[in-house]
């Protein structure tokens, strides 16, 4: 996400359509040449006096993208962790396969696969479009 944009219209008090700034060295330049992105809607929560064509800052609160960091190192390894625990029952139950003495060997599959799954899906997330929370407006530039 880019951490500045221009407030492109005024939705109502709490909705701002930004239009995300590629560089920052375009802030200040008038030669007309700016890239500009898709606009997109952020939240102006701190009730920040903006203006069609303002420049503003816009970001995530440092306590989301703290839970954010800490939740994608976690997941992967409860389910790692899980991956350990559940793979002979998998292995046996749902794909039929009969472990014998290879439960150990099973169980490292097992969380190896579960570590890769989960990590390639949170990276899968955040790299598309959904997100749970629209950024919000942080000052005006």
């Amino acid at each position: 996400m880019r951490s500045f944009a221009i407030v492109r219209e005024i939705i109502d008090d709490g909705e701002i359509m930004v239009l995300p700034l590629i560089t920052g060295a375009c802030q200040t330049c008038e030669s007309g040449c700016l890239k500009q992105g898709k606009p997109f809607a952020v939240l102006n929560k701190r009730k920040i006096d903006v203006k069609i064509g303002m420049t503003v800052k816009i970001g995530y609160p440092a306590p989301i993208l703290a839970a954010e960091g800490i939740l994608s190192f976690i997941i992967p390894i409860l389910c790692s962790i899980a991956g350990l625990f559940f793979a002979p029952r998998i292995a046996q139950d749902v794909l039929g396969i009969q472990i014998g003495t290879r439960t150990e060997e099973i169980r490292a599959l097992g969380a190896v696969a579960a570590l890769i799954l989960s990590a390639a899906t949170l990276f899968a997330i955040s790299r598309s479009s959904l997100h749970l929370m629209k950024p919000e407006i942080m000052q005006a530039v």
